[in-house]
């Protein structure tokens, strides 16, 4: 198992505290698999369930939590990932984690590493976090969509001193957020949220996919966010983000809540301080949503504004993924319509029944300026049912509908299929 150098220090306080008086010792555990079929239309790749077809890997997460002393919490987490063996008969390709090995021969081996090492102490209303942790900011985020998922090595700072205001500042240090999974002989390119063996790096780092190294970028993040709640129904969020010669970055929002109906408005803007001729990006988005009794009913629409090649993309920076956008859907998600030039709206249902989960959207993408432009139609079917106390079952089906407005692009229609079954213990 790899600790980091800054992990270390961490880990070793962790258990000269707990020679103290530890108390409210928690330990936490799960197991899952998480599968992945897809086929594309009048291509070799046409059939689902096949092993050219189907990506997965097997992933288990052991931790533990105590109190150490007064107002002291610490935390440890670990979490290892397995192929099982099966790239040799049942699927091609891992799903998270691949990017950064350095041999084939190690490409497939079983991977652990530390996702949290923390202490966190609280006085007043200030609490303080330092050391490996997940993070939930708009921009900088933890991303627990797939087999694995990444964390920063950061100190975090809250405090609520002010009513209905909670204040955030935090310094991360580096992440391992990580780029596409596939291997020199799968190749499927599967978007990653961890880099392989959860190796961490500075931002601005960058991945050579023919040397399977990294460059590390050794910048660091500095985040100031404010969450006001001055009312129940009523909540705002502010958040600024800063990383030297990598990009500045605001996220505003604001949601209200009352008898069943949702409101809600996005704004972001992103640079690229890593090129002199890149365009400020924008993202602005809406959404109206209803509840009756079970059922839930939305709508949203978004757009960015129109950029160089070199603009970003408004996304979660520690992954290039995913993102909190109202309109992302499952294959286009946060790194598609948060791209220059990109208009989308997005219509969903949800029905929640005694015991499964249900629900279904309907995207339409249009990207005008995007490196290779087209209208992006996706629809999604999700169903997650709880079995017995600890079982999770997830179920999605995912349609994708590309047109290309390039000539020299060939429009595609893919199918896939995502299975996802999950223990607690």
């Amino acid at each position: 198992m790899i600790v980091s150098k800054t992990t270390a220090p961490f880990l070793a306080l962790l258990l000269v505290t707990s020679a103290y008086a530890v108390e409210n010792v928690k330990v936490t555990g799960g197991a899952k698999y998480w599968y992945q079929t897809t086929a594309e239309e009048d291509t070799a790749n046409n059939d689902m369930f096949q092993q050219k077809t189907s990506v997965g890997v097997a992933a288990v997460e052991l931790g533990a939590s105590a109190d150490l002393y007064k107002g002291l919490k610490g935390k440890v987490s670990v979490i290892g990932l397995d192929s099982l063996g099966l790239e040799q008969s049942f699927v091609k390709d891992i799903t998270t984690a691949g990017a950064g090995w350095e041999s084939d021969n190690g490409y497939y081996r079983t991977q652990i590493w530390v996702t949290e090492a923390n202490l966190d102490y609280k006085i007043s209303n200030t609490s303080f976090t330092v050391g490996r942790q997940a993070l939930n900011t708009p921009l900088l985020m933890t991303e627990r969509w797939n087999a694995s998922f990444n964390t920063f090595d950061a100190a975090l700072i809250t405090n609520s001193d002010i009513p209905y205001t909670t204040l955030v500042a935090a310094y991360v240090y580096q992440h391992n957020g990580g780029a596409s999974a596939g291997n020199a002989t799968a190749a499927t390119g599967f978007p990653s949220t961890t880099m392989h063996n959860g190796s961490y790096y500075g931002f601005g780092s960058s991945y050579n996919t023919t040397t399977k190294r990294m460059t590390d970028g050794d910048e660091r993040a500095y985040v100031f966010g404010a969450v006001v709640k001055p009312t129940k129904d009523l909540a705002i969020n502010a958040w600024y983000y800063a990383i030297d010669e990598v990009t500045n970055a605001y996220w505003l929002d604001a949601e209200y809540k009352i008898s069943g109906l949702f409101l809600g408005i996005q704004n972001s803007g992103m640079e690229n301080d890593a090129s002199a001729t890149a365009d400020d990006a924008m993202f602005t988005a809406a959404k109206v949503g209803y509840t009756l009794d079970k059922l839930v009913l939305d709508a949203a629409y978004s757009t960015t504004a129109t950029g160089n090649t070199d603009t970003r993309s408004i996304t979660n920076i520690a992954t290039g993924d995913k993102s909190k956008a109202y309109t992302q859907s499952v294959f286009q998600d946060g790194a598609a319509v948060g791209t220059r030039d990109t208009d989308t709206w997005r219509f969903g249902v949800a029905y929640k029944f005694d015991a499964l989960n249900l629900s279904a959207s309907i995207q339409d993408m249009n990207q005008n300026g995007a490196t290779k432009p087209n209208d992006g139609m996706e629809f999604d079917l999700i169903a997650t049912a709880k079995v017995g106390q600890y079982v999770n079952l997830t179920g999605m089906y995912i349609h994708q509908d590309i047109d290309y407005k390039s000539a020299a692009e060939t429009d595609k229609k893919i199918d896939a299929i995502r299975l996802i079954a999950a223990v607690k213990f």
